[in-house]
């Protein structure tokens, strides 16, 4: 009777212990006007080494998350998010082992995106002039572009 059961118990204690789940709830919220968008956000955690597998739960069907077992890091692409909006992505991670000392691993988080047709500092160019030898006619365009060039988060996963 007893000692069967206590024996079952400790066994899946000991199961759970080996190997543990790690859950990362993430929101990202564009700050943007409604008016703008960012495109090609793609956003970078480092996890644990031991990190053997990913569930994730994204908020629209459009994103795509994969743990990248090359660099151990989840990779979290999102064609486009529209100004004022927010995104969450919860993912749970299966980490054998899991201590204080592997936490230390998870981060720092790296976005990289675009936002088209928005300058940060609201500079625009309303006149060029094209000086040289031979002055090539220009297009009649000018294209506005923010790229992120360094978007770093650290975490206390304390």
């Amino acid at each position: 009777g007893w000692a069967g059961k206590g024996l079952s118990t400790l066994s899946h204690f000991a199961c759970f212990l080996l190997l543990c789940r790690l859950q990362v709830y993430l929101k990202l919220r564009c700050d943007l006007p409604p008016k703008s968008h960012a495109v090609n956000v793609c956003l970078h955690l480092p996890v644990p080494k031991a990190s053997l597998s990913l569930a994730q739960e994204l908020s629209s069907p459009e994103q795509t998350a994969a743990l990248q077992s090359s660099t151990k890091s989840i990779e979290w692409v999102v064609p486009r998010v529209q100004g004022g909006s927010q995104l969450s992505a919860l993912f749970k991670l299966e980490v054998p082992g899991l201590s204080r000392a592997t936490l230390q691993e998870l981060g720092p988080m790296h976005l990289s995106f675009e936002v088209p047709a928005y300058t940060c500092s609201g500079l625009q160019i309303r006149f060029l002039r094209f000086t040289g030898p031979q002055p090539t006619l220009p297009y009649r365009w000018v294209r506005y572009v923010t790229h992120s060039e360094s978007y770093v988060v650290r975490l206390n996963a304390g």
